[in-house]
């Protein structure tokens, strides 16, 4: 009876751990398009400085309109982003163009 019950306890166990696992990999948050190319690029090349919504960290805050405000032209913001300055690294040799317009189209919804 013990073990029979032991049973039914690990299979339970592991099918909360499976749903865990898909409500994990399924959660997509509400910021910007989390299914769009620049998503992908800003989450591997920006997230760690401006964090993974774009509210800052070690680099500045994206989010809530700040860098639309910063360059009002877009062709601004991906020269900056293409050569960087101060604090911002050049991404130019990192990133294709089309990857950083991307990136940049995606940091503008945020």
């Amino acid at each position: 009876m013990f073990r029979r019950i032991v049973n039914v306890v690990e299979v339970l166990a592991l099918v909360g751990a499976g749903v865990f696992v898909v409500l994990l990999f399924t959660n997509q948050g509400s910021s910007g398009s989390p299914s769009s190319p620049g998503a992908a690029i800003f989450a591997a090349n920006c997230a760690r400085c401006h964090g993974s919504d774009g509210g800052g960290g070690l680099g500045p805050q994206l989010s809530d309109g700040k860098v639309v405000k910063d360059f009002p032209d877009e062709n601004d913001q991906i020269s900056f982003v293409t050569h960087g300055q101060g604090g911002m690294p050049a991404f130019g040799k990192v990133l294709t163009a089309e990857q950083i317009r991307q990136v940049v189209a995606y940091t503008r919804t945020l």
